[in-house]
């Protein structure tokens, strides 16, 4: 009996290493699947956060002159883009790419997406936001508000924004026409999920494939 039970023992001590030991297989697998899967992400030019960012209130304005918060971007997913409509290089070439991107996505199978451009010049009103979103999709959100407002959401998304002729926009110095002064500010785009979170960041310089791919690989791990 004695030998029987020892047996038995030894038969529950064993299968136990063995499921620790296929935990251990499978964890490390899972691991170098997470590792690889972030180092595909960077090369597109994506961050993702280990945890998702909650973002605060805020109140901005569309170009049809509706109030936008919070509320208006959840329950979808939202490409978060700073600039100004005089903006003469890295603006219109990463709305350039956004427009190629959103007008090649499929739209089977697909989460909605909605693409933001948030002005941080006060001289951009919402008729002359709506006028130069027209010249890349009419989907596209245009937002402004006070620099308060605005300089508070920016904050959010790690955009620093600026009037100021003599800083460098996008890596570019000012042009020479600019007498009212230079907007400053990141160009970097925010991914933000349908909960209303900050998932991550596209970092420049923008490619509509690129943001098509790193997208469909944070979908998935949403």
């Amino acid at each position: 009996m004695a030998a029987i039970r020892l047996s038995k023992t030894v038969w529950i001590a064993f299968a136990l290493l063995n499921a620790l030991l296929l935990a251990l297989i499978v964890f490390l697998l899972q691991f170098r699947a997470e590792r690889i899967e972030l180092a595909v992400l960077d090369d597109l030019g994506a961050v993702v956060y280990p945890e998702p960012l909650p973002l605060a209130e805020f109140s901005l304005g569309d170009q049809s002159g509706r109030p936008f918060d919070l509320d208006r971007m959840r329950g979808a997913w939202n490409l978060v883009f700073f600039g100004f409509s005089n903006c003469p290089d890295m603006c219109p070439l990463t709305l350039a790419q956004l427009e190629s991107f959103y007008r090649d996505r499929p739209e089977s199978a697909q989460p909605s997406l909605k693409v933001l451009f948030v002005s941080v010049d006060p001289a951009d009103t919402r008729e002359i936001i709506g006028a130069y979103l027209q010249g890349f999709h009419p989907d596209f959100i245009g937002l402004s508000g006070t620099p308060e407002n605005v300089n508070a959401f920016a904050g959010q998304f790690f955009v620093h924004t600026g009037m100021d002729e003599s800083t460098a926009h996008g890596g570019h110095s000012p042009p020479a026409d600019s007498p009212e002064g230079f907007a400053s500010h990141s160009i970097h785009i925010g991914v933000v999920g349908p909960a209303g979170e900050l998932v991550g960041l596209l970092r420049p310089p923008h490619r509509a494939a690129d943001i098509a791919r790193a997208l469909q690989m944070i979908f998935h791990r949403a």
